[in-house]
């Protein structure tokens, strides 16, 4: 069955690069040991999207490393195309896009030193699948780093009753059809345990964190969602019994009102494979 990125649009590219947060990114990748790696390292951006996080993996190795080798997955062309752009000052470094599943990723077993994956497993119809292949092709002795968010985009206060009553009616019907899993971050740690690897440690970051005037690239960010979900219900594929594009347009007001306050929790697990 073919990948349904719920996000999935011409301009994709373009909010992934806008909502980046670099610093919180680097933070994220140095917390999870990527500058403590062996030499040479293969590292992995499984999932990359516009490359946000492979362009602070490509920091990070072009500051400790060398002879490291960066590979960037994604199931889409285009986004592959926008992450090379966005990593092509990076000359020196050997950097490698490949247009995969994540369920088949054409990488041989016992091959990577470290594999970062961040706002993916809440997309994915089949988690364990793409769970075990990472596990597969990473070397014993390999770090896996997976994140993801917790209610994703459902914490807000003081949302009115009917605004609250239409938003989770309408993330029960993006979950029912199979779009994202608002509880994604929290069932991470579940597949490092089952899977029985070592050295397991749990982080918690803020990720959405509004309060006062909603920046710019927040702004944009949200309203390109739901200019999605306006998509999707004019398309026939979301069943709600509201008009999506007022609730959206009334849900915009109420972020932009800086006496509002929101929060999404990101939960990154890191594991080492078993030598």
């Amino acid at each position: 069955m073919k990948f349904q990125y719920l996000m999935e649009t011409d301009l994709e590219s373009v909010r992934l690069l806008a909502k980046d947060r670099p610093e919180q990114t680097l933070q994220q990748l140095l917390d999870s040991g990527m500058a403590d790696l062996p030499a040479q390292p293969h590292v992995i951006d499984a999932g990359t999207g516009a490359g946000v996080v492979a362009r602070q993996m490509a920091e990070v190795l072009s500051r400790h490393y060398q002879g490291a080798k960066l590979t960037l997955l994604d199931g889409s062309q285009t986004r592959l195309e926008a992450a090379a752009k966005n990593l092509s000052s990076f000359e020196n470094l050997d950097k490698q896009f490949v247009e995969c599943n994540l369920e088949n990723i054409p990488l041989p077993d016992n091959s990577v030193d470290y594999l970062f994956c961040r706002f993916v497993f809440e997309y994915l119809a089949n988690p364990q699948r793409v769970f075990d292949e990472y596990v597969r092709i990473m070397k014993p002795g390999g770090k896996l780093v997976i994140g993801d968010l917790d209610n994703n985009s459902l914490n807000h206060y003081p949302l009115p009753d009917v605004l609250q009553a239409q938003l989770d009616e309408l993330s029960r019907a993006v979950e029912s059809r199979g779009l994202l899993d608002f509880s994604a971050g929290r069932k991470l740690y579940s597949f490092f345990h089952k899977a029985g690897l070592d050295q397991i440690r749990v982080r918690l970051y803020a990720h959405h964190l509004f309060y006062g005037q909603l920046d710019q690239s927040d702004d944009f960010n949200w309203s390109k969602k739901m200019e999605q979900m306006v998509s999707y219900q004019d398309r026939g594929l979301l069943d709600v019994s509201f008009d999506v594009r007022k609730f959206g347009a009334a849900f915009l007001e109420f972020l932009r009102s800086p006496g509002r306050f929101s929060y999404t929790p990101l939960i990154l697990v890191e594991g080492v494979k078993p030598s």
